[in-house]
């Protein structure tokens, strides 16, 4: 259930360019699920993302694992900490989750080309920008409400 509502929101949302609730969502979960439960999200999240999609190759697979896997990992480490760290780590998260993708691009497209890495971070710049303010305002607004009512729905038997 959890991964449809992640590839649901992620496909309606996907005419907007880098506007989505994917990063909320992970982060309630991290504070819900266990570690077990959030592994198997992640790897069923990436690879159905990468399948709807069309982008299946290990260029993008990579650090799609990496950027969530970390995100994951620390959004469940910060789970007891104040909405003030969460909102924190979420939105400069959206700033450099791009940043993952750069060295696989590089390789892939620009291997040689004088300063490549610099001019493919100045393009993610604004579409990382994008996602911070879209974190930013998610955790704010969603983050304690979806909270609620996940842990209502799932009870304390996957603690």
């Amino acid at each position: 259930m959890f991964l449809a509502i992640i590839v649901v929101q992620e496909l309606a949302l996907s005419f907007l360019p880098n506007i989505q609730l994917t990063f909320v969502l992970f982060m309630v979960f991290a504070t819900v699920l266990s570690p077990a439960h959030l592994v198997m999200l992640v790897v069923g999240y990436v690879l159905l993302d990468n399948l709807l999609f069309g982008s299946f190759n290990y260029f993008v697979v990579v650090p799609m694992f990496l950027a969530w896997g970390i995100y994951v990992a620390v959004s469940y480490g910060i789970r007891y900490r104040s909405i003030h760290w969460k909102i924190l780590f979420s939105a400069l998260f959206g700033l450099v989750y791009g940043w993952f993708y750069l060295p696989f691009t590089y390789l892939a497209f620009y291997q040689g080309v004088p300063n490549a890495l610099l001019m493919l971070l100045s393009v993610d710049l604004p579409f990382g920008m994008v996602l911070l303010v879209n974190n930013l305002f998610t955790m704010l607004a969603l983050y304690h409400p979806l909270t609620a009512l996940i842990k209502s729905l799932v009870g304390q038997s996957i603690l």
